[in-house]
């Protein structure tokens, strides 16, 4: 009998273990939630005016001066190491490595029918990642989208900015890339 009672308790600490890991990797993935919609929200913001003031002519060389920066900066603020990565990069900082391109093939594999992409958690001794769908919005077209529908004075801008630029031929509602949000333990 008291060594049903035993196995029990043992059974009960090992489920209270793993319920407490789960809901650690849940705080972190929220936490990365929120650090990317920071991400997304002011980058676009930021864009939006430079469209204002100058079309895509004042975007794409703001785009290509700050955002490295900026996703660097806001990764510094709140403590972790935020990246936006793709296999179809505008600037090679932002290519995936092997791992990472397994992980964004997974991802766009795991689509849904209503066309969403689940989040992924990883974890390790030392940290957690968290890899969060950067999906193509209507007015990010109008630099990352087909060729065919972009004006002359965009492609050319691009030519001249990216030269090596594989960041388009993207549609609505496509995996763009990553959010990769790394936390130390």
């Amino acid at each position: 009998m008291n060594l049903v009672k035993v196995k029990i308790i043992v059974l009960v600490f090992v489920v209270m273990g793993i319920l407490d890991c789960q809901k650690e990797l849940i705080n972190y993935e929220a936490e990365a939630i929120s650090v990317t919609t920071e991400a997304k929200t002011n980058l676009q913001q930021k864009l939006m005016a430079a469209m204002k003031e100058g079309g895509t002519k004042v975007a794409i060389p703001f785009c290509k001066d700050n955002a490295l920066g900026f996703t660097n900066q806001l990764g510094k603020k709140h403590h972790l190491i935020l990246k936006r990565i793709t296999d179809k990069p505008r600037n090679e900082t932002n290519f995936v490595t092997d791992d990472e391109a397994k992980i964004l093939a997974e991802i766009r594999n795991l689509k849904s029918k209503e066309g969403v992409f689940p989040n992924r958690v990883l974890s390790s001794d030392k940290n957690v990642t968290v890899y969060i769908p950067i999906i193509m919005m209507g007015q990010c077209l109008q630099c990352h989208g087909k060729a065919n529908e972009m004006t002359e004075e965009t492609k050319s801008i691009l030519r001249k900015q990216y030269p090596n630029d594989k960041a388009i031929g993207y549609e609505l509602g496509e995996l763009r890339g990553l959010f990769s949000v790394t936390f130390s333990k």
